[in-house]
């Protein structure tokens, strides 16, 4: 029996190697297929340039005083784009190592290669000898739903983006499901044929048009954000049910708070890449026009994020309140009840009283053998009732519920 169990797991653990193999061998086909199926559709236009084996795709761009202008080689170029996505990187780390060397002459360092790797970093900034690293961790496209559901608890989705900076080239990785990347290539080989186009004049430039297109994606948020706390406020000051959906409130705070902590860690990154820039530039006053469109830019980038960092804070901060104001509803409501047990109880203690003497087993009681005591008995418990109603509502016990608080506040003198 030992001898057959054994076999057993033996079996099992061999067919959960084979399938975990084939698993792996299916998602290397299909990101080569992938890769493939890119570099075939970028080749196709004559200004992009395709690493055939990284799928590192190219635009080179050409300064001019009236502008700058896209150029189909790489030998007269001012600044190089070189953008691919992570998973390239995963299946040919040392080729992807020799094309940064060779377009940015500097090897990028173990540390950060980690860094771009790992899909779960965080937004930050560091600057080298040789080149500056930012890691800005933009929103990923939500899959689309057939059926909208409004009680569905906010999911903040999001996946870096990482930007290596040279004083000739930018380097940007991505995943391979971002459309942002792809968007703006296109749009600026589109305008590369108009007369007065505006295209980027430098790496920094250019990467700080692409972070303006990711926090606009955030700046997008508030509204949608705005109608899901405001679905959550109704349910909880609603009335008529009982309001049981704590774990899906819990993971709506949850995700403001990742939010917020999301907007705090861009807005440090982008505050020290300005900060890295002001220590590179000079004072002269060729370079000050450039200069100040770029801190412009940047100063605009740190204004939006924290516009959604506050929109958050505001967001949360009215979760919180309507909460609260759920629980003083529901304290109320307790209250409420609790005043009407206790006015009925003070209503019915003489009448219990009154009956309670006259039940008593005494020969000689006053008015016992009266036959008119019962209903002068029935008349004093009327007016004992009357007198306790007519005295509760003067001191606005009874009845109150018609007039407003402020009325009853004014009444109090406060």
């Amino acid at each position: 029996m030992l001898a057959a169990k054994q076999q057993t797991i033996v079996k099992h653990q061999f067919l959960y190697k084979k399938t975990a193999l084939f698993y792996n061998k299916v998602a290397q086909i299909k990101a080569f297929l992938s890769i493939f199926l890119t570099h075939i559709q970028r080749t196709i236009s004559p200004r992009h340039f395709t690493s055939p084996k990284t799928a590192m795709e190219f635009l080179f761009f050409k300064t001019h005083p009236t502008g700058t202008k896209i150029i189909d080689t790489a030998q007269n170029a001012d600044f190089t784009w070189a953008d691919l996505t992570r998973e390239a990187i995963e299946l040919a780390p040392n080729t992807w190592q020799t094309d940064i060397e060779r377009i940015t002459r500097c090897a990028i360092d173990e540390h950060h290669i980690a860094d771009i790797l790992n899909p779960q970093h965080p937004s930050f900034f560091e600057q080298t000898n040789d080149y500056d690293i930012l890691i800005f961790r933009k929103l990923r496209a939500p899959k689309p739903s057939s059926r909208p559901n409004p009680a569905a608890t906010f999911k903040l989705q999001t996946a870096p983006a990482t930007f290596i900076l040279t004083d000739h080239a930018l380097i940007t990785i991505r995943d391979a499901s971002s459309p942002t990347f792809s968007v703006m290539r296109q749009r600026m080989s589109a305008q590369a044929n108009q007369p007065k186009s505006r295209l980027p004049n430098s790496p920094l430039d250019l990467c700080l048009r692409m972070l303006n297109t990711m926090i606009d994606k955030y700046l997008e948020l508030r509204t949608p954000m705005t109608r899901q706390i405001e679905h959550w406020q109704a349910e909880l000051l609603q009335g008529s049910h009982r309001f049981n959906q704590w774990q899906q409130l819990l993971n709506e705070n949850l995700g403001l708070q990742k939010l917020e902590s999301l907007c705090e860690e861009q807005g440090d990154a982008l505050q020290e890449l300005k900060d890295s820039y002001l220590d590179q530039q000079n004072t002269s006053h060729k370079n000050a026009t450039r200069r100040d469109l770029i801190l412009i830019r940047i100063n605009d980038l740190l204004e939006h994020v924290e516009r959604v960092q506050n929109h958050a804070s505001r967001l949360e901060l009215a979760l919180k309140s309507a909460v609260d104001l759920h629980f003083s509803a529901t304290a109320n409501q307790t209250n409420e009840t609790m005043r009407f047990l206790a006015i009925l109880t003070a209503i019915f203690a003489p009448l219990t009283l009154l009956t309670g003497i006259y039940g008593m087993n005494f020969d000689v009681i006053p008015g016992l053998h009266n036959p008119h005591g019962f209903w002068w008995m029935l008349g004093g418990m009327t007016a004992t009732t009357a007198g306790l109603l007519y005295y509760f509502r003067r001191r606005s016990l009874v009845g109150r519920g018609q007039r407003s608080v402020t009325q009853l506040l004014s009444e109090k003198g406060l």
